[in-house]
């Protein structure tokens, strides 16, 4: 009997648009292009590996701002870093592209066929490149390593640039979300000089700026408050998450619960606060923003002069600056109260009085956790510049096609910050008497104010500077015929220098302040300078042989060699077999070997921040803290995180396999379908919170002990270093359709491109237990892998105009748990306290715009973008970023958005 799977119902699924697709009427025939993968120079429609092409016209129509927007759009591309996990969540702004949720680190990034310079040698931010000069995006969905390098283990994206026009361009473009907030406008501009052909050169030279406000979290009522209700499976839910930092503080009693002055005059929760296992919380989440704010100014260069019929030279270069400003709650922080001080009567009226704890511990000062919200929220504003420049050459001699560079590339980054005072001179504020943490907001004296401005960090926090320096040579020829045609070989070489250096102030290195040895208030990690580098060699060889007119095999070999690091040989093995004119198969074997970036091998451990949630001490946890002469938190509390390298993790090394197929059965339909696998041994990470705090003992070397400079209390925390996991296993099947038929009003082309993902599980240990992410935001992985992801994509050209739909589709998933409270139909409690795990529903949004081409010169646009102004589904995450309410890793909180464009070309 047959049995109904995930695995067939996906493939029954494909079928069935595919017979449905064979009704239409003409077909789109494929555009011949020249394949990213692969350093044989050659024209195919479809070659050996999977390849998706974006062209400039599917770009337009897509209606995306930014380069960011139209990969995250992409069915293929998962995962990594987006611009939201600069509030609070790290990144600093960066935005990665990670091809099938392998991370943006194993994901190489190339700008014309050249690779570009990544954060410590890490993942591309791509932010540095404009969306207005890329001619198309070349995305290779199967590792590439042993053709472009040990990084490329889960593919390649290869943006392309327009080249030997003289055409001019000018582009206005304002995106307005209907509700308040995110407002977005761009402007760009391109002309080229010359032509190659008649003149013997062209530039062509470009320049685009990108303005977008911020979305406050309040903003938008999903994501507006900490406190939820919610109705799930016919029960009412409560879930809260926020602070114990509070406003006026809440001071630690001897039995580890917290006590609210306010609350014992006035018998509840100060305003912005909930009553959380009887101590009152901070809601802070209406504080931050949902969105970041984002000035962003590129200019780009390409040239080539024809030095001879056979030869040119070739100057690109690039120049990016971009700033992305975050806003998340006032500091929070640990003061340390004297009882025999100016503040020591609310402590009396609290109840607290000095203590020796059941450790031996002897508490004679008391602990207060605070929120400064009097001092604004803090704003941390990153800065970027990246710029590049690549001198080259092109030609044939002797029968072999030749492509030579050599390239110097540099990304600085600079991170500033406000809204935060010196933690002990804030202390000792405190203890004057003259600054009050036990009233509330906006009841400090005029004089504390004076006094807390004197004091703060404002200013440079960080700094760090990533350089990659390279040279290639690569050459291509046919050598011999086969039956099929003409065998070739490509031979090739390339060397890569890749630097980082960090310049922490003396703030972030906590030697900044009246006492000279002070750091941030409620921050009080020291950052530690330093510099590293590697080298690295490669050289590669391909070979293409078509044994036949049907049937072509290819061969590619590579060795790698980073200095001081490791070598590999890493090698691939493919075939292309068409037996007529309506059907392809194909299909591939690789491995890959991918080194640790700087960063993951160098940089020393340094405190990162708190945990997304708070943690009770396990008894696992409080042998650990015993040990290293620590105590837990108070229950109910975060603890801090610390990150850093190890310089003694292993490369990690993956193996690969493609098939696939594409079909043409008639004139009006082309359908393909790519099955692919990957498998990593080694792999890089960190284990995640949940799991570690969780499992304390199994996880006994990630932690270590913090020592609050201002309490003076040594607290056990949690050391999230660069480890290697284990093992992980990744599969899943890449669909494309596309038809075209005639209407009564003008041709339709419809396209489907969409990813179902089998298989997404990995380790946290060697030789540990697996844990799978598809449709399972994992608690113990951290992150989601959607089973389905598809964009449905369909024009109508009706003479001058030019109508577009887009649909885009994400599956559900089981959500990340969360503690809740359930509630009867009055709103009366009914249910204790415990781990709850919602089925997020599925998700689409409906994409609209028309185009109408006034002449050859000008065309106007106009659209909306998630036309049914469709909310982010709910979540009770809440780690990573600090926005609560909705997943800023895979849903735009935007809304709603209209939007206008201008083109004029001249």
């Amino acid at each position: 009997m047959f049995r109904r799977t995930k695995v067939s119902a996906g493939v029954v699924f494909a079928l069935g648009v595919m017979g449905a697709a064979g009704a239409w009427a003409q077909a789109q025939q494929l555009e011949r292009v020249e394949i990213t993968g692969s350093s044989i120079k050659r024209v195919a429609a479809e070659g050996a590996l999977p390849v998706q092409t974006l062209k400039r016209e599917d770009i337009e129509r897509s209606g995306v701002t930014s380069v960011v927007e139209l990969m995250q759009n992409l069915a293929v591309v998962q995962g990594g870093y987006t611009e939201g996990d600069a509030i609070g969540g790290g990144g600093g702004g960066l935005a990665e592209v990670s091809i099938h949720n392998q991370g943006g680190d194993r994901t190489l990034v190339l700008l014309n066929g050249r690779r570009l310079v990544g954060e410590a040698g890490g993942a591309v931010d791509l932010n540095m490149i404009p969306l207005s000069a890329i001619e198309r995006v070349e995305v290779l969905t199967d590792g590439a390593s042993a053709i472009y390098g040990s990084d490329a283990v889960a593919g390649v994206v290869n943006f392309i640039t327009r080249r030997n026009t003289s055409m001019g361009g000018l582009e206005l473009r304002a995106s307005i979300p209907q509700r308040s907030g995110g407002k977005e406008t761009n402007f760009g501009i391109s002309k080229g000089i010359g032509n190659v052909d008649s003149d013997g050169y062209n530039v062509l030279l470009s320049a685009s700026f990108d303005k977008r406000d911020s979305l406050s979290a309040s903003q938008r009522s999903f994501s507006k408050t900490g406190n939820m209700f919610f109705d799930y499976g016919g029960q009412h839910v409560g879930f809260f998450n926020g602070s114990p930092r509070s406003i006026p503080g809440n001071v630690v009693m001897p039995d580890g619960s917290l006590a609210n002055i306010y609350e014992v005059q006035n018998g509840e929760c100060p305003p912005g606060h909930v009553d959380y296992f009887g101590s009152c919380y901070n809601d802070y989440a209406a504080t931050v923003m949902g969105l970041p704010t984002r000035d962003r100014a590129s200019f780009m260069a390409n040239s080539v002069l024809k030095i001879s019929p056979d030869h040119e030279l070739k100057f690109d270069a690039y120049y990016t600056k971009t700033k992305t400003k975050t806003l998340i709650a006032s500091v929070p922080g640990e003061l340390s109260i004297d009882p025999n001080g100016p503040l020591g009567g609310y402590l009396n009226d609290i109840g607290w009085a000095p203590y020796t704890d059941q450790d031996g511990f002897v508490h004679d000062q008391a602990t207060v956790y605070y929120r400064a919200t009097d001092l604004g929220g803090r704003e941390a504003t990153y800065k970027r510049d990246s710029f590049g420049a690549w001198l080259g050459a092109e030609g044939r001699v002797g029968g072999w096609d030749y492509s030579t560079s050599v390239g110097a590339q540099q990304t600085k980054y600079k991170e500033f910050n406000k809204g935060y005072p010196f933690g002990k001179a804030f202390n000792e504020l405190m203890n004057s008497g003259v600054w009050n943490p036990f009233v509330l907001r906006g009841n400090q004296s005029q004089a504390a104010l004076d006094a807390a401005a004197g004091i703060m960090t404002d200013g440079f926090y960080d700094g760090e500077r990533s350089r990659l320096y390279s040279l290639e040579a690569k050459a291509s020829r046919e050598i011999f015929q086969l039956p099929g045609g003409a065998a070739s070989i490509a031979l090739g070489a390339n060397y890569n220098q890749d630097a980082v250096d960090t310049d922490p102030s003396a703030v972030a290195r906590g030697v900044a302040g009246p006492t000279g040895d002070d750091s941030r208030f409620g921050d009080a990690g020291a950052a530690i300078a330093y510099s590293a580098k590697r080298k690295a060699f490669g050289v590669f060889g391909e070979l293409l042989l078509p044994v036949a007119k049907s049937f072509e095999i290819g061969a590619a070999l590579r060795y790698d060699n980073y200095k001081d690091i490791d070598s590999a040989v890493t090698g691939k093995v493919s075939f292309r077999y068409q037996p007529n004119n309506a059907v392809l198969f194909r299909g591939s074997l690789g491995t890959g070997f991918r080194a640790p970036t700087l960063r993951q091998l160098y940089r020393p451990l340094q405190q990162f921040g708190v945990t997304g949630t708070p943690f009770a001490c396990t008894p696992e946890m409080q042998a650990i803290a015993t040990g290293l002469g620590a105590q837990c938190r108070p229950a109910g509390t975060q603890y801090d995180v610390f990150t850093g390298g190890d310089a003694n993790i292993k490369p990690e090394e993956s193996r690969q396999a493609t098939i696939g197929f594409r079909v043409e059965p008639t004139s009006s339909f082309s359908f393909g379908a790519d099955l692919w696998w990957i498998g990593i041994k080694n792999t890089f990470g960190t284990i995640d919170e949940t799991e570690a705090f969780s499992n304390a003992a199994k996880y006994s070397d990630f932690w270590t002990s913090y020592t609050d400079p201002v309490s003076g209390q040594t607290y056990l925390a949690y050391a999230a270093r660069e480890t290697n996991l284990g093992k992980s296993y990744s599969s899943g099947v890449d669909l494309d359709i596309v038809g075209r038929f005639a209407t009564d009003v003008g041709p339709l082309t419809s396209s489907l491109r969409a990813t179902y993902m089998i298989r997404d599980r990995g380790q946290l240990l060697p030789n540990g237990e697996y844990f799978s992410t598809v449709g399972d935001n994992n608690p113990s992985i951290g992150e989601v892998t959607f089973r389905w992801k598809a964009t449905w994509s369909n024009t109508l050209q009706m003479g001058n105009w030019t109508h577009t739909a887009a649909v885009n589709f994400l599956s559900g998933y089981k959500d990340f748990p969360g503690w809740v409270d359930f509630y009867d139909d009055a709103g009366n409690w009914i249910g204790e306290d415990q781990e709850f795990r919602m089925n997020i529903k599925r998700f689409s949004t409906l994409d609209w715009q028309t185009s109408y081409a006034v002449n050859k010169a000008l065309q106007l646009t106009v659209g909306v973008k998630n036309v049914f102004d469709r909310s982010p589904p709910l979540t009770l995450r809440t780690t990573g970023a600090h926005m609560l309410g909705f997943d800023y890793r895979y849903y735009n909180p935007l809304g709603r958005t209209f939007q206008a464009k201008l083109n004029y070309a001249f």
